[in-house]
C-alpha cells in the first residue's frame, strides 16, 4: 500500500508502478538462478576513471531471453494498464525486430535515434517502445549490478567523479537518501538499483558547494521528502531524508509517487539537467 501523499496523484498511478516493480523483481529471481557473477574490484575499475562499470566491462545479456522478458513485459502492460490491440500487437512485432543483442548498449547510450526510427516504422510512440524497452531491459540491470551493490556503499569508495551519474550503469538519477545514523547522502539508480555516495551540501549537476547557494524545499507535513536545488546551474535534485521518518523507503516508488515535486521544482524554475 502507498503512503499518502500530499498531492492528490492519477488513480491507479502507483499502484501501476508497485506492480510493475514486484514483475521486474520475479523477473530478477528467476534470471538469478543460472546466473554466475564475475568478481570485480569496482574501486580500482572506478578510482580515476570516468567510464561506468558497464563500458568498462563486457557484461553479457542472452539476446533471446530478453526478447521473451520483453515479450513478457508487453503481456503485463495490457493486463495492468490496458492499451489499444493495434499498439499492443505492434509492441509485439517490436520483438522481431529489435536488437536485443545490443538493446542495452542503445538504451543506455546518449542517441535514441534507433527506437524512434523503429517505432516510427511499427506505428507505436517512441516514448511507449522505450519504456518497454527500458522496463525488460531493468531485471537485467538489478542482476548485473547487485552483486557490487556493496563495495558502492563501502567509505573508502570515495566520491564517485560524475555524482548525478550511476557508476555501475550510468544512468542519470533523479533521486538520493540521506542516511538516518549519518546524514551522509546516497545517491540512487532506479534502472540498475545502485546507490553511490555524494557530498551532502553539493550540487551533483555542476559541482557547486558553496553553502548559500545550495538549498531545499518541502511540501508542508511532507518534510521527509525534499527538493535540494542550486542557485548557480539551477538544478534539482529529490531527497528523502530517512532522519525526519526514522526508517528507510522503497525508492523506486518514492521517486515515481513524488512527482509533485518535480512540478513544483520546475515551477520554481529549477531543472534536472535531463538534456545534457
Amino acid at each position: 500500500m502507498s503512503r499518502q501523499t500530499p498531492v492528490a496523484l492519477p488513480e491507479g498511478y502507483i499502484d501501476f508502478y508497485m506492480n510493475l516493480e514486484n514483475w521486474q523483481n520475479e523477473q530478477e529471481i528467476k534470471l538469478k538462478q543460472s546466473y554466475m557473477p564475475e568478481h570485480i574490484d569496482v574501486r580500482r575499475l572506478l578510482t580515476n576513471n570516468q567510464k561506468n562499470l558497464m563500458k568498462q566491462n563486457q557484461f553479457t545479456i542472452d539476446p533471446l531471453q530478453l526478447k521473451n522478458t520483453y515479450l513478457a513485459l508487453v503481456d503485463f502492460l495490457n493486463n495492468n494498464r490496458p492499451i489499444n490491440n493495434e499498439v499492443t500487437n505492434n509492441l509485439r512485432k517490436a520483438a522481431n525486430k529489435l536488437d536485443f543483442a545490443n538493446a542495452a548498449a542503445i538504451l543506455l547510450g546518449d542517441d535514441q535515434s534507433y527506437f524512434i526510427e523503429l517505432a516510427e516504422e511499427l506505428s507505436v510512440a517512441d516514448e511507449l517502445l522505450i519504456f518497454t524497452v527500458d522496463h525488460a531491459l531493468r531485471p537485467y540491470l538489478r542482476m548485473l549490478a547487485q552483486p557490487y551493490y556493496e563495495q558502492f556503499n563501502q567509505a573508502e569508495m570515495g566520491f564517485w567523479s560524475q555524482a548525478s551519474f550511476c557508476p555501475f550503469c550510468g544512468s542519470k538519477s533523479h533521486f538520493s537518501r540521506l542516511r538516518e545514523e549519518d546524514g551522509r547522502r546516497f545517491m540512487f539508480c532506479d534502472r540498475c538499483f545502485t546507490e553511490w555516495e555524494s557530498r551532502s551540501i553539493y550540487c551533483v549537476h555542476c559541482g557547486n558547494d558553496q553553502p548559500n547557494s545550495i538549498n531545499f524545499i518541502s511540501v508542508e507535513d511532507d518534510n521527509a521528502y525534499q527538493v535540494y536545488t542550486c542557485e548557480k546551474c539551477k538544478g534539482y535534485l529529490k531527497t528523502y531524508d530517512e532522519r525526519q521518518t526514522g526508517k528507510t523507503t522503497d525508492l523506486f516508488i518514492a521517486n515515481i509517487e513524488t512527482i509533485y515535486l518535480d512540478l513544483l521544482a520546475q515551477e520554481k524554475g529549477y531543472v534536472n539537467h535531463d538534456a545534457e
